[in-house]
């Protein structure tokens, strides 16, 4: 009986041990899942960015030689500092030539998005500086109507029909206004110049006004704007074209508020306005004034 009771007592222990050692076996276990778990999980740790890196994966149009990119600290009335946009280091460029002979357009600022050309492909004197970031913006020029079914007669008698016309006509009728475009970001152009509930007002009246371009589309290439005007859609907006031939429009001035481009071999002035709304609020009041005349005569 006392043999039996001690093999049972370490039967007892065997087992007490065994049992201990698969509680820590399954820690161990659980432990390893978790630590496993946790590495593949664990996102890799960010890269540090490098000064080389591009700063824009977009590359010139063929033909382009304009070196593009951001200006940095450091400039001055004679030097441009430029980050390019396909990175590297800053590279510094003599504006004194180009200061000269007037061909700095804008005032290129810190961070501010320019372009250069340069005198040759390995020189660092820029022939050519055009602040991108400054064009942007709604740029208008003044229109004036002309009279209807007078195209037989010269523009001196045009003038002297218009001079003659009384006062009340010539107010109500030879309103001028605004057309032009707002440049925007990605190529984006929005044409300027609709005047909004005017259209069954000027099929009444004795004068119109020239059709509103309708650009839709603008790119920087070699130192000129190039304008893409758009095809209309079913729905009557104004979609990009991509068989319209743009128009080449040659920098001529362009400070402060002021814009000049040569367009066909015409120089057209436009004056920067704060948007597009507000570009042609006087025709917008006088083709309201116009509406409710009208409306007023209807009833009589």
């Amino acid at each position: 009986m006392q043999l039996l009771h001690y093999l049972c007592a370490q039967i007892k222990i065997v087992v007490h041990k065994f049992q201990e050692t698969m509680k820590i076996k399954t820690i161990l276990l659980f432990a390893a899942v978790a630590i496993m778990a946790a590495g593949c999980g664990k996102r890799p740790a960010p890269q540090s960015l490098s000064d080389n890196m591009p700063i824009s994966h977009s590359k010139n149009a063929p033909g382009d030689s304009t070196i593009y990119g951001l200006t940095c600290p450091g400039g001055s009335d004679s030097v441009i500092v430029l980050l390019p946009n396909a990175g590297g280091n800053p590279i510094s460029f003599n504006i004194i030539n180009a200061r000269k002979n007037g061909m700095i357009f804008g005032t290129p600022t810190t961070g501010h998005w320019v372009g250069i050309i340069t005198e040759s492909k390995k020189s660092r004197v820029a022939r050519l500086v055009v602040d991108l970031d400054e064009i942007k913006g709604t740029w208008t020029y003044r229109v004036m109507p002309h009279l209807r079914d007078v195209s037989h007669l010269s523009k001196a008698q045009q003038d002297r029909i218009i001079a003659n016309m009384p006062d009340s006509i010539v107010d109500t009728y030879m309103i001028p206004r605004q057309y032009g475009f707002t440049l925007k970001r990605q190529s984006e152009v929005l044409p300027v110049g609709n005047v909004f509930g005017a259209s069954n007002i000027d099929d009444d009246s004795p004068v119109e006004y020239p059709p509103v371009p309708t650009f839709r589309e603008w790119h920087a290439y070699n130192g000129h704007i190039l304008l893409a005007k758009g095809i209309r859609n079913k729905e009557g907006m104004l979609d990009k074209n991509p068989k319209a031939k743009p128009d080449t429009c040659d920098l001529v001035y362009m400070r402060d508020d002021s814009l000049v481009l040569r367009v066909k071999g015409n120089l057209i002035s436009f004056k920067r306005q704060a948007n597009s709304h507000t570009a042609n609020a006087k025709a917008n009041a006088a083709a309201k004034k116009q509406a409710e005349k009208a409306q007023e005569n209807l009833k009589q």
